[in-house]
């Protein structure tokens, strides 16, 4: 009887075999076909990342550029600052000390009448020293002082276009 099974035996076996190779070579084929899909996948995961890597490193390098501006502004605006306070305080003391002088007295002499102007006749002017140019007078509750400071920025404030070339 093993002899008489052994076509139908060999018949099976050969088909299982077929089968074999068959799920196998659709396993390989399956396996290339996932690999390709893989390779395509992480190339464009790849790509992606380069421009969204390339995008942040433009948003980082235009930050950088925004920050470098605003210090660049805050150093030139600072420049600009100590350079006009230095105008400021060397006509300060170059007023100060033409006090003295008889340009300086006759300024006095000048500065007092326009507060007496400014708050009427019965305005009290003290003109403290003679050789300081600061003129304070008071009538009632109105008070005035003009000084060498004073004078100096009242005299910026109106030579806005002549500073500003300073800086051009």
């Amino acid at each position: 009887m093993a002899s008489a099974l052994e076509p139908v035996s060999e018949a099976l076996v050969a088909a299982a075999r077929r089968r074999a190779e068959q799920q196998r070579a659709d396993a390989i084929e399956d396996v290339q076909v996932e690999l390709s899909r893989a390779h395509a996948e992480a190339h464009r995961l790849l790509a992606e990342a380069r421009v969204q890597g390339a995008s942040a490193a433009e948003w980082v390098a235009l930050r950088q550029l925004v920050e470098a501006r605003r210090q660049a502004r805050e150093m030139v605006l600072g420049a600009r600052r100590r350079a006009y306070e230095a105008l400021r305080q060397d006509a300060i003391e170059t007023l100060a000390i033409r006090a003295a002088t008889t340009e300086g007295r006759m300024l006095t002499d000048r500065l007092s009448a326009l507060v007496e102007a400014r708050l009427g006749r019965g305005a009290s002017i003290d003109e403290a020293e003679r050789d300081v140019l600061v003129v304070e007078a008071q009538s009632g509750n109105r008070r005035a002082t003009i000084g060498p400071t004073m004078l100096v920025d009242h005299v910026l404030l109106s030579m806005t276009e002549e500073v500003e070339e300073l800086w051009a």
